[in-house]
Formats: structure tokens, C-alpha cells, sequence
């Protein structure tokens, strides 16, 4: 007898490009349809939205994102959530910003995975509710699971982030060498870090940023141009809108340096070593977890300007020291990020959860 697909409602914060969204859709296109039906939720639209649809996905999206107000669509979309839950065999709900729709869905008797990606520097009583109340707990690496440790769960599962692995590693062209950082722009990842570093590089090259640039974080933006132009480089850093072809920035990217302050995984680090892309990090929670130190790149103390302008001039004058590097993480991402071995974690998760085993 041919048993249905599971129907999972995937709960997404945020319809903007961005670092749950871009693991969550990575997750949903890897599905086997054959057993699972996926139906996606968001607060508003947006291009991850029309992602979703254009690869036939069903996406249910509550008005466009309305300037001020946007942030509280992700509570008055709860209705809707509860009335789209009832239709489901399992509620998937990703993001520490998700925490009052997870309770929500979970005192309303909805089977639930509480999926988290990020680090709270504060860990408050509506957080530890919705992990306490779901019927597991998920977390993006070791290092998230390992922050939540202390918050009771029923049961805990850590679905480590993937990517799709590309058949061929990237080749950028010859010219001035790109260094590259991909991420939303704002203190607490690090940009700042890295502009500081740059001009000790003594090899000729470019810098370019890539993200988001939130309210909050738009004082911070200008200051980095601001730095830039002080420093005598700002013909040569360049800051760019997010893209919606990370494949195509990391084909002309010829190391990827991550001065992130804090990282619950490291998605970027991934993507660059599945493409071949030697990458410099900083030594904290998730990215040691992703980069092999000295293998597939190096991991830095977070702060040590000096050091990690010595390593990009390394790595830079070093064609095949790059070269090793980029191969060793592809063979590390094949290993054991590629998402054609890690979607069966979220096929059995759910498998579970609908046949009660929670």
C-alpha cells in the first residue's frame, strides 16, 4: 500500500534574503515529494517567497512587508498559521523570532519542531516556552545545541546545515584578486574587523561586501564607507544589496574571509568550501565546526587584525596553497554538509514525529 506524503508546514520569520532563509529553502527544495508535501509560510512577501513558487512550492505570504509595522506581521499571522496547521501532519517553525507562533501552535495540539539558528545573548521565558513546549527541539550545529543545553525540551535533534554540493569547483578569472564577504551588514558580524585588516594587505586586491543593511544597522553601514574613504580605500571596497546569485559572486571570489563576532554555524563558509574557495573565519562556536584550521582555511582569533591580514597576503601570493584548500573543503562539505545525504535526517525527523514518536 502506497503510503501518502507527510504535509509539513515550514514557518519562515523572514521572506528577505537571509541566512535561516537561505538554509531553510536549500532544505525544502531537497525534499523527496514522495514523502513529504511542503507548504510555506510567511509573515509577508518577498523574493524567497517567489523562490519557493517559481520551483512549485505552495506559499501563503500575508501582504507585502509594510515600512515600521513588518515586524509584527509575524504575530498577526498566527490565525492564519493555526487555520493552515490544522491541514498538516507536522508544524515546522524556524527562527528564535517565531517564539510566540510556536507556542501558539503548540497549546492549539499541532505536532511541532522548534528549529533554531541562532544565538540570544539572553535566553528569556517565551524562548524557553515554545523549545519546552514543541515536540523537538532543533538546532542548526552543536554550537546552538549546546546554547540551548540548559532550557528543557522533549526531545532534541541537530539538523547541521547543508548546502547542494556544485559538480565543479569555482575558477575565477585572472585579474585582481576579490576577497569577499557575504552576510547582513551590522556589527555583530564583523565587517568592521575586516575593513581594519585590509589595508595592511600588501597585495594588490579587491574587497567587496555583500548584505543586508537593517534600520538598526544603517548608522553602522555609513560608518564603514565612511572608514573605507579615511583609509585611502575606498577605490577599492565595494558594498553591494544582497544577491540572489551567491553561485555566481563565489565563481569570481578568490578567498572568502567570515570576521563574524558571533556564529551559530556558518552557512557561508560552507557554501564558499563547496565551490572550491579557501576561507578564513574566526575561531568561535559554529565556524569551528565547519572550517578544518589549516585545511580548508584558517581560523583566527577574533580581533587579531594583524594576523588575519598576514593570512590573506598568504593565501593571495599562494595559487596553489589556494588550490589545495578549496579541494579540501569540497572533500569536507561532501562529507559532511552535502544536502543529498542530510535531507534524510529531516525525512526520518518527521517520520517520527507523525507516527508518534516524540
Amino acid at each position: 500500500m502506497t503510503r501518502k506524503p507527510l504535509k509539513v508546514l515550514f514557518v519562515i520569520h523572514d521572506a528577505r534574503r537571509g541566512g535561516v532563509q537561505s538554509v531553510m529553502l536549500r532544505v525544502i527544495s531537497a525534499l523527496d515529494r514522495r514523502r513529504v508535501e511542503p507548504t510555506v509560510l510567511f509573515p509577508f512577501d518577498g523574493p524567497c517567497a517567489a523562490e519557493l513558487r517559481r520551483l512549485g512550492v505552495h506559499v501563503v505570504a500575508a501582504g507585502e512587508q509594510s515600512p515600521f509595522i513588518w515586524r509584527f506581521k509575524r504575530f498577526t499571522m498566527i490565525p492564519r498559521l493555526l487555520k493552515l496547521a490544522g491541514q498538516a501532519d507536522i508544524v515546522h517553525l524556524n527562527s528564535t523570532k517565531l517564539a510566540l507562533p510556536a507556542i501558539a501552535a503548540s497549546m492549539a495540539g499541532v505536532r511541532t519542531i522548534y528549529h533554531l539558528h541562532e544565538l540570544p545573548g539572553r535566553i528569556g521565558p517565551i524562548l524557553s516556552s515554545a523549545i519546552g513546549r514543541a515536540d523537538c527541539a532543533a538546532f542548526c550545529s552543536n554550537t546552538c545545541a549546546g546554547h540551548f543545553a540548559a532550557v528543557a525540551a522533549r526531545k532534541r535533534a541537530v539538523l547541521v546545515n547543508a548546502v547542494p554540493m556544485p559538480s565543479v569547483a569555482a575558477r575565477p578569472k585572472p585579474g585582481v584578486p576579490k576577497i569577499v564577504m557575504l552576510g547582513s551588514i551590522n556589527r555583530a558580524k564583523g565587517q568592521d574587523l575586516l575593513l581594519d585588516a585590509f589595508p595592511l594587505v600588501r597585495s594588490t586586491a579587491e574587497l567587496h561586501f555583500y548584505g543586508n543593511v537593517g534600520l538598526s544597522a544603517r548608522r553602522y553601514a555609513r560608518a564603514l564607507k565612511e572608514r573605507a574613504i579615511d583609509k585611502g580605500i575606498g577605490d577599492r571596497v565595494f558594498f553591494h544589496s544582497p544577491t540572489d546569485d551567491v553561485p555566481g559572486v563565489l565563481a569570481e571570489t578568490t578567498l572568502l574571509v567570515h570576521t563574524s563576532r558571533q556564529e551559530s554555524f556558518g552557512m557561508v563558509l560552507v557554501e564558499a568550501m563547496a565551490a572550491g574557495i579557501p576561507v578564513i573565519a574566526n575561531d568561535l562556536g559554529g565556524m569551528r565546526e565547519v572550517v578544518a584550521d589549516g585545511v580548508s582555511g584558517y581560523l583566527l582569533a577574533p580581533g587579531d587584525i594583524a594576523l588575519l591580514a598576514e593570512k590573506i597576503d598568504f593565501l593571495l601570493a599562494d595559487p596553489e596553497l589556494r588550490g589545495r584548500m578549496g579541494m579540501a573543503g569540497r572533500d569536507r562539505v561532501r562529507e559532511k554538509f552535502d544536502i543529498a545525504t542530510r535531507i534524510e535526517d529531516y525525512h526520518k525527523l518527521y517520520e517520527e514525529l507523525a507516527s508518534g514518536g516524540a
